[in-house]
């Protein structure tokens, strides 16, 4: 029982230290914003995250560990295993998106962790664990290539790795920068989000249905 109040207590601190950083930034956003916002004390935070670089890495860590929970859950389900290969992909670009819609400051987080760890020197280990985490996904989604391959659903000729980071970091890239950055450039208000999202889609799919040249 207090184990899991516990786990209670560190998962209201980091979904409020998320919103903080969201909110305001990383950089600028100190301990005692987010002691203040979650009605806990700073000594509170500093015993469950012993300073300001652990909590933002445990952010990021937390979301990838729902994402990996997520993408499994699907994978698992029985509709998703009659699906073809290209049916498999577009079912997994289709829940990313889902994550998206639902927790847009979880991706403007992303976007700035990503700036913030290559301005610090983050602690390997944490580094590691936190590469392992994004790199959950993976397996799903090489494999709904490969069964594409097999079923003549997907028979674009790279090699399933390229296809996957391809894949990933392109989807990735527009979503953190729609969290991000949002409307800066007038270029910005031309194409409405979820439209430019469902076109993504279709060049992605379409394309990894053609035949190499």
């Amino acid at each position: 029982m207090k184990d899991s109040k516990l786990q209670m207590r560190r998962r209201e601190l980091v979904e409020c230290a998320i919103s903080c950083f969201s909110e305001k930034g990383i950089e600028t956003t100190a301990i005692a914003d987010i002691a203040a916002a979650s009605g806990f004390g700073e000594a509170t935070l500093y015993r469950y995250f012993s300073n300001k670089e652990n909590l933002i890495m445990e952010c990021g860590l937390d979301f990838w560990r729902m994402a990996g929970e997520r993408y499994e859950e699907l994978t698992e389900s029985e509709s998703y295993r009659l699906k073809s290969g290209i049916e498999q992909v577009e079912a997994l670009l289709l829940l990313t998106q889902n994550m998206f819609e639902t927790r847009r400051g979880m991706f403007k987080f992303l976007h700035d962790l990503d700036g913030y760890m290559a301005a610090h020197s983050v602690q390997s280990e944490i580094l590691a664990e936190y590469e392992k985490l994004v790199d959950r996904p993976k397996p799903y989604l090489c494999e709904a290539i490969e069964k594409g391959k097999a079923d003549g659903t997907v028979r674009c000729g790279a090699n399933t790795q390229e296809l996957y980071y391809t894949l990933t970091h392109t989807v990735l890239s527009l979503l953190q920068k729609m969290a991000g950055i949002g409307i800066l450039l007038s270029g910005d208000r031309v194409i409405e989000e979820k439209r430019q999202i469902a076109l993504l889609w279709k060049l992605l799919l379409t394309g990894l249905q053609q035949e190499p040249v």
